[in-house]
C-alpha cells in the first residue's frame, strides 16, 4: 500500500482529538496478547489457549459465538483448544478480538444502541455473504464488521443528535452521513474507525477496509483481502437497503455494482442472499 491508501496526519490528530473526548473502552489485555504471538514466527497453541482461559467470561463468550447459527460449526465446539484445531489460532483470535469487542460495547444505550444494532446486523449480514465468497473467511468478515462503524459508535457519544442522522442516512445515504460528521466534527467515522482499529492492533487488511469502505476508489488499492472486504460492506449496506425497500437508490445501486465487480458470487448464491434479505433474516 501506498501513502495516499492512509489517512493524513491531520485527519488522524483530528480522530485522536474526537476519541480523547468520548469514553471508549479499553480492549482486553489477553487480546492484545493473542495478537503479539500471531507475529512470532510460529505462534503457540498453548500459550493462545492459556492466554484465553484467563478470562473465562470472555471464553464463554467465544464458545458461545463459535457454536451459533451464525457460524454453523459442523461439530459442537466445547473447548478453546478444539476451537484452535479446528479453525486454527489466527482465526480463534479474530473470533476472540470480535467476541471481546461485542462484550465492550454492547452494554451502550441512547444513539449508541441505535448504532450498535445496526452494526451488529451489518456483521450478521457480512458472514452470510463471507460464506459465499471465496476472498474472505467469516470471522475476518464478522471482525471487520462489527469494527466498520465503531467511529459512530464515538459519535453517538459526542453529538446529542446522532442517532436520528444515522438512522435516516447511514443505509441508504452514507456520503450524507460522512459529510454531516466531517461539518459536525472535522472528521468522519470511518477515520475514527481506522485510529482505533490500529490501537487496537487489528490486521492492516481490517484497519485499511474500515478507512476505505465507503470510498468510491477502492478498486485502486493492492491487497485483495482490503478490497474484498469493502465489497462486503457495501453489499451489506445493497442487501439491508433490499430488505427496507430503499435499494433503488443511486448510491445503493454503486454500492452493489462495485461489490459485484470485486466480488466472485454465483448466480445462485446471489439470489440466496436477496432472498434471505427480503426475508429479513441473517442468523439462520
Amino acid at each position: 500500500m501506498t501513502s495516499e491508501h492512509y489517512p493524513p496526519r491531520a485527519d488522524l490528530e483530528a480522530a485522536f482529538q474526537a476519541v480523547r473526548r468520548a469514553r471508549v473502552p479499553q480492549i482486553p489485555d489477553v487480546v492484545l496478547a493473542l495478537r503479539e504471538e500471531l507475529t512470532r514466527p510460529e505462534p503457540c497453541v498453548k500459550v493462545a489457549a492459556d492466554l484465553i482461559a484467563q478470562d473465562p467470561a470472555l471464553t464463554g463468550q467465544l464458545l458461545k459465538m463459535i457454536n451459533s447459527p451464525l457460524f454453523a460449526a459442523r461439530t459442537k465446539i466445547s473447548s478453546v483448544q478444539q476451537a484452535i484445531t479446528m479453525i486454527g489460532i489466527e482465526r480463534l483470535t479474530n473470533l476472540v478480538t470480535a467476541s471481546a469487542i461485542q462484550r465492550m460495547l454492547s452494554a451502550n444505550d441512547g444513539a449508541a444502541r441505535i448504532v450498535w444494532e445496526s452494526t451488529m446486523e451489518q456483521a450478521q449480514v457480512a458472514v452470510a455473504i463471507a460464506e459465499r465468497v471465496p476472498e474472505v473467511s467469516a470471522d475476518t468478515a464478522y471482525l471487520f464488521g462489527m469494527m466498520q462503524n465503531v467511529g459512530s459508535l464515538i459519535f453517538a457519544d459526542l453529538l446529542t443528535d446522532y442517532g436520528t442522522v444515522w438512522a435516516l442516512r447511514n443505509i441508504s445515504a452514507p456520503d450524507d452521513l460522512l459529510r454531516y460528521e466531517r461539518t459536525a466534527l472535522g472528521i468522519d467515522h470511518a477515520t475514527v474507525g481506522f485510529l482505533l482499529a490500529g490501537n487496537w492492533r487489528l490486521p492492516e487488511p481490517v484497519a485499511l477496509a474500515i478507512y476505505h469502505h465507503h470510498s468510491a476508489t477502492a478498486a485502486d488499492l493492492d491487497d485483495p483481502e482490503t478490497r474484498a472486504l469493502i465489497a462486503i460492506s457495501k453489499l451489506s449496506h445493497y442487501l439491508i437497503a433490499l430488505s427496507l425497500g430503499i435499494h433503488e437508490q443511486p448510491e445503493m445501486l454503486a454500492y452493489r455494482d462495485a461489490a459485484w465487480q470485486e466480488l466472485s458470487i454465483r448466480d445462485e448464491d446471489w439470489q440466496a442472499l436477496c432472498e434471505q434479505a427480503m426475508q429479513g433474516g441473517w442468523t439462520h
